[in-house]
């Protein structure tokens, strides 16, 4: 499979056999979402900044309810979560998507507010990728990613809704997540938008691989 970050909370998974799943496509945030095309596009919650499915393209289905889905040989499971640290009073549900393809899992956390409780890391483990958010403000922040990194053990972490350029959601740069694994797992700059992952390619040792977005910035 080939692994793209689009931008902010934004993945695109393209697979073996050219289908296309993309995670929480957005809309006003100051890159501009690109058209592309999908097949499953999934939603962690129906914020603008992750539920902007009019601008993908394709006879795609959608996934924004909890429950376990099979695909043609994926598995797609909406865990339900929070986007607060409040049981949702502030800022409502979320859903960590799980899909199995491949041989492979990845994680799409969303914008989880609250640190698991063990109920929800026992649905966590297991994961190959998993795609975090790290900025704070509507999310877990830094120290909290860190927190669930170290317990959950993916073979990759891709940090993700935190600040890069253009982006004008208020949430912090990079540096505070990049301080905090420090000692804990290897970094990596990967230098572009999107990568190649196969089963075969798994270490033995965690890694963060930051990503540059392929999302254009707003004009």
């Amino acid at each position: 499979m080939v692994i793209e970050w689009i931008a902010h909370a934004c993945f695109r998974v393209t697979l073996e056999d050219g289908r296309c799943l993309v995670f929480d496509p957005f809309c006003n945030i100051g890159y501009r979402m690109p058209k592309i095309r999908a097949d499953l596009v999934t939603v962690s919650h129906g914020h603008f900044d992750h539920n902007a499915v009019d601008a993908l393209t394709g006879d795609f289905r959608v996934f924004d309810k909890a429950g376990t889905y099979a695909v043609d040989g994926v598995e797609i499971r909406g865990i339900p979560s929070f986007h607060d640290d409040a049981h949702g009073e502030k800022r409502g549900g979320n859903l960590i998507f799980r899909v199995r393809a491949e041989g492979l899992t990845l994680t799409h956390l969303g914008d989880l507010g609250h640190v698991p409780d063990e109920t929800l890391y026992q649905e966590l483990l297991g994961t190959d990728v998993l795609m975090i958010p790290v900025g704070g403000n509507y999310t877990i922040d830094a120290v909290q990613a860190l927190e669930i990194c170290r317990r959950v053990e993916p073979n990759i972490i891709l940090p993700m809704h935190y600040k890069t350029p253009g982006l004008t959601v208020d949430v912090a740069r990079r540096h505070l997540f990049e301080e905090a694994v420090k000692g804990y797992f290897d970094c990596s700059q990967l230098g572009k938008s999107e990568f190649s992952y196969v089963a075969a390619d798994k270490k033995k040792r965690t890694r963060v691989i930051w990503m540059d977005p392929s999302a254009k910035q707003e004009a």
